[in-house]
């Protein structure tokens, strides 16, 4: 949920059918969600992530709090209200804009760019490599630890065997590639997996091949 809603920060919603936008936590209304704008009375709503459809479902607005709204908090209210009585849903799904582009579309240089411009580090020694781009991506998934191993798998809810298929140790990436270190050594690429199965590794290189110059580590684990 935290990577989808730094998505959608970079952008706003144009309210269709209003199934796609959340009322409280998307931006569509001005150029910041209500959550921001008024964060007391998001504090005490119930259903923080009630879609745009599902609160206008009713006439009364589909909207619980926690305690009755007083004071600010009822005028707060009041004015989201207000801003909703020349709102009228249609049968189009909703339209996310791109905050980045001028035409609204999105496009992963423009995210790229905006998370190296807020300080993000974003390593570039795999994708700077000369291998072909399943490669790298199979390494990028190495590097983070989400290629899925079997202890990853059962993060996500599996329940089949959680032991290595080549000894009965708990199968993980630090178990099957300990060290990936790709180097060339006198014009030659060698790619080297210290492991607990180097029977393993050496499937592997034979499938990426021996004709890539590669002169990084890449990752140690």
């Amino acid at each position: 949920m935290k990577v989808k809603d730094a998505f959608l920060e970079l952008g706003h919603f144009n309210v269709k059918d209003g199934s796609q936008t959340r009322f409280w936590v998307d931006t569509w209304l001005g150029n910041k969600p209500l959550k921001d704008k008024f964060p007391a009375l998001f504090n005490i709503v119930r259903r923080k992530q009630d879609s745009i459809a599902t609160i206008l479902s009713s006439a009364n607005l589909n909207v619980s709090f926690r305690r009755n709204l007083v004071g600010r908090n009822l005028d707060n209210w009041r004015r989201i209200l207000a801003s909703l009585q020349h709102l009228n849903l249609m049968q189009e799904r909703d339209v996310f804009i791109w905050g980045l582009k001028s035409l609204g579309i999105f496009t992963v240089k423009s995210m790229y760019d905006a998370l190296i411009n807020n300080g993000e580090r974003v390593s570039q020694d795999i994708w700077q490599t000369k291998l072909p781009m399943k490669i790298k991506i199979f390494m990028w998934y190495l590097k983070w630890g989400v290629t899925l191993t079997k202890d990853n798998l059962a993060r996500r809810n599996w329940h089949g065997d959680k032991c290595c298929g080549f000894c009965h140790l708990p199968e993980s990436i630090q178990h099957l590639f300990s060290v990936v270190i790709m180097l060339s050594f006198c014009g030659v690429p060698y790619i080297y997996f210290l492991g607990s199965h180097l029977h393993l590794a050496s499937m592997i290189c034979l499938k990426i091949g021996q004709s890539w110059v590669v002169k990084n580590l890449i990752h140690r684990y």
